[in-house]
């Protein structure tokens, strides 16, 4: 006749018997915003485990806010559960691309997209991520090309890796004007192909590759 063993699920399968999930509220954010990162424990039949120590951790970028309070903003942060079991962490979205938290033997990802805007005026505006930098023109003011090449009047890319890194034209005004991004240029430049226009309205959105994030 065997013996009964008085060694509990949680001796037998050790760390096993504890299982960590790791929640995101948004797994597609935009850059520079804020995700609420959840961490919830529980044992193997689904209940909660609290007062349970647990280290996270983020591939890049920090978290900011620990259950909703300021912390000291850091990559790792060690925490306890709650008696649900859980505790939740801001993570403030600084970097683009694929971020890994990892908990325990757990981990899940985001990939933040979107922009930042570099200058803006009533006119231009100008964005960049971390490959592409973006240039949009909405002006009613009327401004003459011929096929002199000339310079907007507006200051536009100071920062040298903003430009491209070869002179890029993008036809635009029903093809007959080139506007121009060059690598020595700290603002965009336009001519015609042919003959002179003048034009009433400008309204474009151009793209490029830029030189490298600083």
């Amino acid at each position: 006749m065997s013996e009964r063993s008085n060694v509990s699920i949680a001796e037998i399968l050790g760390e096993n018997y504890k299982i960590t999930s790791i929640e995101c509220s948004d797994y597609n954010p935009q850059i520079d915003g804020n995700i609420t990162v959840t961490i919830t424990v529980t044992d193997v039949f689904g209940d909660a485990i609290s007062n349970e120590s647990v280290t996270v951790t983020a591939s890049e970028g920090n978290f900011t806010q620990l259950n909703g309070t300021s912390i000291t903003a850091a990559a790792t942060v060690t925490a306890t559960t709650n008696v649900s079991g859980q505790f939740t962490l801001t993570y403030n979205c600084s970097e683009w691309g694929l971020i890994t938290f990892n908990a325990n033997n757990t981990n899940n990802q985001i990939n933040v997209t979107g922009w930042r805007t570099y200058l803006q005026t009533d006119i231009w505006l100008v964005e960049y991520n971390a490959t592409t930098t973006r240039v949009t023109l909405a002006s009613t003011v009327t401004t003459s090309s011929t096929t002199t090449e000339r310079n907007y009047g507006t200051t536009l890319l100071n920062d040298v890796w903003l430009r491209p890194k070869k002179p890029m034209m993008f036809p635009t005004y029903n093809g007959s004007v080139l506007v121009i991004a060059k690598e020595g240029n700290n603002t965009l430049s336009h001519r015609t192909i042919s003959g002179s226009v003048s034009m009433t309205s400008q309204y474009f959105q151009i793209e490029w590759s830029h030189q490298g994030l600083p």
